[in-house]
């Protein structure tokens, strides 16, 4: 059996757009152990194979200037980091739980 993936290929599990807490590091210094990553509030942007989702992580303090366009700073044109993920590494969440972990991590 061949799997393909392409762009519009998702088995379902989770959904574009789907909001997600994703592990990922908040600061430099816990780059090197993943288990102490903690789960950021995020939304998947694609599958990209069997077990593997490619992920934005929504948190401000993490986005960095758009210095293509003018007015990069301002919050419609941050850029936030993408990261692959596999499914456990991924919690599909309710928007209230999403916003919930937002305000959280953007209140210290």
């Amino acid at each position: 059996m061949i799997n393909e993936y392409y762009p519009d290929y998702n088995d379902g599990r989770f959904p574009e757009d789907t909001p997600v807490l994703v592990r990922y590091p908040l600061r430099d210094d816990e780059n090197d152990d993943r288990d102490s990553w903690p789960w950021l509030p995020g939304a998947v942007l694609a599958q990209c194979g069997p077990d593997e989702w490619r992920v934005v992580v929504e948190v401000p303090a993490l986005a960095i200037p758009d210095l293509s366009v003018p007015d990069g700073d301002a919050p419609e044109n941050l850029l936030y980091p993408t990261c692959f993920r596999d499914a456990s590494e991924i919690r599909a969440v309710n928007m209230h739980v999403w916003q919930r972990v937002r305000n959280e991590v953007d209140h210290g």
